[in-house]
């Protein structure tokens, strides 16, 4: 069997993570042909399989290990957002694992959008959907703003600037889920204000260590609990240069 193919086996069930082995034999095809378009599209950082296993993939699926997730995956949890998808962490692995729902990639870069574009095509995903643009302006139209019942996002920004690119696309009674490292708590502090002018309400943390010593992390899960203003999201670049603080 191959090398990567038992790694990734492997970092799944130390992670406390179980999938049929067809779902194990997709995610393991897309992070072959990732590293592939890597040397050439510069789509990562990270160049190591262990480093894409861990850091990336096992990050990406940690939401499956909480309590949340046990109670909601038999739900429709969909249509689900994932702002900044970047090489497709978590969003396209959502959509490799669960290709009926209907799942949407928000990812401004033209470059990576056409990898994401690409894999789309060749896994023949028809529910998922690539959006080229930038949450500052899909925020603000009818046909996605607070329409998606669960909205991801993983290391795009700082939490008060990340609630107004993604708290203003989910529904009421939906959830915005953020990955973070070490300083989760801090942003937390940093962000209340926001949360609370955007509707949100924290409703729940779940720290984790990713296998082989590759650091600390924490989902950050927020309830959508009331409209976001009209305002909101400002213009591009200016939820960055001013948040709400």
């Amino acid at each position: 069997m191959n090398a990567g193919y038992e790694l990734l086996q492997k970092a799944l069930g130390e992670f406390g993570l179980a999938l049929p082995p067809e779902k194990v034999q997709r995610l393991y095809k897309f992070l072959c042909r990732l590293l592939q378009a890597n040397r050439k599209m510069n789509l990562t950082a990270l160049t190591s399989w262990e480093d894409v296993v861990s850091k990336h993939l096992l990050d990406s699926l940690a939401l499956f290990r909480t309590a949340w997730w046990q109670q909601m995956h038999n739900c429709a949890w969909d249509p689900l957002l994932d702002v900044g998808s970047g090489a497709g962490f978590p969003g396209l692995l959502f959509a490799l694992l669960f290709p009926e729902k209907r799942i949407f990639l928000l990812e401004a870069n033209k470059k990576k959008a056409r990898f994401l574009q690409g894999i789309k095509e060749e896994e023949n995903l028809p529910m998922l959907s690539i959006l080229p643009d930038r949450a500052e302006n899909l925020g603000k139209e009818a046909s996605y703003r607070e329409q998606f019942s669960l909205v991801t996002a993983r290391a795009v920004a700082r939490l008060p600037e990340l609630l107004e690119l993604t708290l203003p696309f989910c529904r009421c009674g939906g959830f915005f889920l953020a990955y973070k490292g070490p300083q989760a708590q801090q942003e937390l502090a940093e962000a209340a204000t926001a949360c609370r002018v955007l509707g949100g309400r924290l409703h729940a943390t779940y720290p984790y260590h990713l296998p082989w010593e590759k650091g600390e992390r924490t989902l950050l899960l927020f309830a959508k609990v009331s409209p976001t203003p009209a305002r909101y999201p400002r213009r591009p670049g200016i939820p960055k240069k001013r948040p709400l603080l």
